[in-house]
């Protein structure tokens, strides 16, 4: 599937990132709290599994985003490829967010129907956070990887550099 590429800048990619990440954390502990915390007891260790699991799937489906960059064409202005890389990027970490937060809503989906309290958001909820921030946030890792994929025909696309000018 290839990646939907949008008009925007470092800043507001950040800024993206920074909101979901927030947001998926007050979630969680609201959530945490509402379902009464470790007042219950806690799951058996196939649930444990399985909320573990989820995280370990998103975590790879994930992981191939950045594959799905399609090389830029060396020909077009650097001003325009570095914009294109930034807009490129951004809808990577729409996909990412989506894959990760999949498994932050399994975590949740069993907090409803078990009697387990708040142990679901600890055990599949805080590790599902902890791969969005990994994974969405635009660290010299998660842009490299893409800069690799959009520069493969000889490109200069600057994604790098557009995020570390910040």
């Amino acid at each position: 599937m290839p990646t939907q590429e949008y008009e925007t800048s470092p800043a507001e990619v950040r800024t993206f990132a920074f909101l979901q990440m927030g947001l998926t954390a007050v979630f969680l502990v609201l959530l945490f709290w509402a379902f009464g915390g470790t007042d219950a007891r806690f799951p058996p260790w196939w649930i444990v599994l399985l909320l573990l699991l989820a995280v370990a799937i998103s975590a790879f489906f994930a992981e191939r985003v950045w594959l799905s960059a399609r090389p830029l064409s060396p020909a077009v202005d650097p001003d325009e490829l570095r914009s294109r890389a930034v807009g490129v990027f951004a809808g990577q970490i729409v996909r990412k967010l989506a894959y990760c937060e999949a498994s932050v809503i399994f975590a949740v989906i069993v907090g409803f129907v078990a009697p387990y309290g708040g142990w679901p958001m600890l055990i599949g909820g805080v590790p599902g956070l902890a791969l969005i921030v990994f994974e969405t946030w635009p660290s010299l890792r998660n842009t490299s990887m893409t800069e690799v994929m959009l520069d493969a025909d000889g490109a200069e696309s600057g994604l790098v550099e557009s995020f570390r000018s910040w």
